[in-house]
């Protein structure tokens, strides 16, 4: 895996992401139903990667406890944060509502303050209203007929789900060495299994789960899970062993701009001049404090974004 084909799968995998926008936007759902059937139907395509990895293992020191309970209690955090994806995704349509989801880099830092007294940056004084003045401007804050607040804040929750996801698989990561840490897909099963049981859990609770009806909706649902969990994350794990954290967390950002763009070819969804503002704002607060970070660590592990437990949790980036 030489750098140039690591950016190209770098490129794939947000492309996918943001097509992954675009099918749950098509899909007329139950969002927790959605978010269900995605992730559990993407357990048994992960399955042979996941025992392939475990063969791998054989003779060197098994996944801790700690890994694995982790990996589920991060799936229940990964499951709110889908339901909170659809849900937006339903009501500002997929480019904004993948645009707002870049807030947990600003979240991330917060839960790090909050749990282990680590100061966030500064800089984060002036990103935070830079982010938050974009998600104004992406919410329709200047033509009020069109505002759409509650959709706004299903996207913001769902961008604090990933947030508390991120932070919790970055906390149970495996202590190995570097060389050893090769089982993302069997913690990514973990995570989408969890992840599936607590959406549906939800939805069954809430009298609103919903089955695939016919071919078709099974179909669209064996879809989503394939584009969105498997092929994305599949391109992302691969990416990442040939290019650095730096260039594979500045290209993740894409997505957001993938999604936008889709959303206009494929839905005619075309934004106004004033939200493709507030979505390059947000955008740019996300590259400036991802960037900010890498600079505070030395160029080595950012803590916005660790690559050691992006790597791991083979769910290092968005949707």
């Amino acid at each position: 895996m030489t750098p140039a084909r690591g950016v190209a799968l770098m490129v794939v995998g947000t492309l996918a992401m943001a097509a992954s926008a675009a099918m749950i936007s098509a899909i007329e759902g139950e969002p927790l139903s959605v978010a269900a059937w995605r992730c559990l139907l993407a357990v048994p395509m992960l399955l042979p990667l996941a025992a392939w990895e475990l063969l791998r293992r054989r003779g060197r020191a098994k996944l801790s406890r700690r890994t694995l309970v982790g990996a589920l209690i991060a799936g229940v955090a990964l499951g709110v944060d889908y339901s909170f994806y659809n849900t937006s995704i339903n009501m500002i349509g997929p480019g904004i509502a993948t645009v707002l989801i870049n807030v947990q880099v600003v979240i991330l830092p917060l839960i790090a303050w909050a749990m282990e007294g680590v100061r966030p940056m500064r800089q984060l004084a002036l990103i935070i209203p830079l982010m938050l003045a974009g998600v104004a401007l992406t919410a329709g804050a200047l033509d009020l007929g069109n505002v759409q607040l509650a959709g706004v804040l299903a996207g913001l929750a769902a961008g604090t789900g990933y947030a508390l996801y991120l932070a919790i698989i970055r906390r149970t990561a495996p202590k190995e060495s570097r060389r050893h840490k090769s089982a993302p897909f069997t913690i990514l099963s973990l995570v989408c299994l969890s992840a599936g049981v607590t959406t549906a859990l939800a939805a069954t609770g809430l009298g609103r789960l919903e089955v695939p009806e016919g071919l078709g909706g099974w179909g669209a649902m064996l879809a989503l899970a394939f584009v969105g969990q498997v092929l994305t994350y599949l391109c992302f794990n691969v990416a990442m062993t040939a290019i650095s954290e730096t260039a594979s967390s500045t290209l993740m950002l894409l997505s957001a701009v993938f999604a936008v763009a889709l959303a206009a070819v494929l839905f005619a969804d075309i934004p106004s001049a004033w939200q493709l503002m507030g979505c390059a704002m947000i955008i740019g607060g996300a590259w400036w404090t991802a960037a900010a970070a890498r600079r505070r660590a030395g160029g080595v592990v950012p803590p916005t974004l660790p690559v050691d437990s992006a790597v791991e949790s083979g769910l290092s980036s968005r949707h």
